[in-house]
């Protein structure tokens, strides 16, 4: 009995944050959706990622700050420690998707890599503001 109320406290938890980041920054995903359908080759295409992934990746700094801010001291070195190491296996991992792109014939795989490394920096970025509001009770935006 009391596993099921817990279970249920936690889906409801998770449901609520899921709302927050379904509209986190969905300009960002727009304007890539309209760039990649103007786009009339795969550079132009693959220039819309990159354009994407900056975007994401200033949204992911902000989200990194605002988290950081009114932390206890103690708070805020233990999630300084957990960015820097995930800064370091984002790194690793990119390297490692490209390898194995790498691997492939063909222009589309430049452009997947692009999506794929866009799509690692989107997803922290939602897990910050994911993080960060996850002790609103609310359910107001901050």
């Amino acid at each position: 009995m009391i596993a099921k109320k817990l279970i249920m406290t936690a889906l409801l938890l998770s449901l609520g944050t899921n709302v927050y980041s379904k509209d986190l920054r969905q300009d960002i995903d727009d304007k890539l959706v309209k760039c990649k359908t103007s786009a009339v080759s795969t550079m132009e295409t693959t220039d819309c990622y990159v354009s994407a992934t900056d975007s994401w990746e200033a949204e992911l700094n902000k989200q990194y700050k605002l988290l950081l801010q009114d932390q206890p001291k103690e708070i805020q070195a233990s999630l300084r420690n957990a960015q820097r190491a995930w800064v370091k296996y984002k790194e690793s991992y990119i390297n490692a998707m490209r390898d194995f792109y790498s691997q492939e014939r063909g222009s589309i795989w430049g452009i997947v890599m692009s999506e794929s490394k866009m799509n690692v920096t989107r997803d922290k970025a939602i897990d910050l503001y994911r993080l960060r509001n996850s002790t609103n009770m609310s359910g107001e935006e901050e």
